[in-house]
């Protein structure tokens, strides 16, 4: 790893604070189902997990003496710290807090589909450019860490699977519903593709949950 800070950084950055906005914007779909609980909650999370990253300089926070190491920590707080909160929402407020959740998903994924609209940047009359984009606001482990295979890339579709769920161990480490959470994923999919081109659609193909051997996704124009 390099002792200066490149593109790859501040990218691997950005992804992490998406999901710290997206925690923030479970947590304020909570207050108003639970009101002071969910703050509770959320404070008895960071207690464990800590803070979410400041929104600051990565320069001004990050180890330069162990660059990788620092941001392999962080991603691995940030999706752990997510999953924990949600768990604790389920364990707590019940059934409504499964609809907070996917609702907060869904339209966190819309959000992020806006913001990559707006770049101008994506070739989103492509399904390759759509899923472009899903790579760049999408956290999925370390770049190392990528194990996602695609295997069709036409214009009108592009299909990737991958044997291994990366968030998957920091949901367990949280006790958090697998499928629940990987429902939770599908439905941020489901939104950021929309928000990108409305023509174009995101679903599961297959599911290791399911007792498939991978999981299969796929972006498709509509018929």
């Amino acid at each position: 790893m390099s002792a200066f800070l490149g593109h790859i950084h501040y990218w691997l950055y950005h992804k992490i604070g998406r999901v710290a906005e997206r925690e923030q914007l479970i947590f304020q779909k909570a207050e108003e189902l639970c009101g002071g609980t969910a703050e509770e909650l959320q404070s008895q999370v960071w207690q464990i997990y800590g803070q979410p990253l400041p929104d600051t300089e990565l320069g001004e926070l990050i180890d330069h003496s162990n660059i990788h190491g620092w941001l392999q920590r962080q991603v691995t707080i940030a999706e752990t710290r997510e999953a924990a909160f949600i768990k604790e929402l389920l364990d707590t407020c019940g059934g409504s807090a499964q609809t907070l959740v996917l609702d907060a998903f869904a339209d966190h994924g819309k959000i992020c589909g806006e913001h990559a609209k707006a770049q101008q940047k994506y070739d989103v009359e492509r399904a390759g450019g759509i899923y472009q984009a899903i790579n760049d606001y999408l956290l999925n482990g370390m770049p190392c860490d990528q194990g996602d295979e695609v295997t069709v890339n036409e214009a009108d579709k592009v299909s990737w699977e991958g044997n291994t769920c990366l968030q998957e161990r920091n949901w367990i480490k949280a006790g958090v519903d697998k499928a629940f959470m990987k429902e939770c994923y599908q439905k941020w999919f489901a939104g950021f593709v929309t928000a990108l081109n409305t023509t174009f659609v995101y679903k599961q193909t297959a599911d290791t949950l399911k007792g498939d051997k991978v999981n299969r996704h796929e972006i498709s124009k509509k018929s």
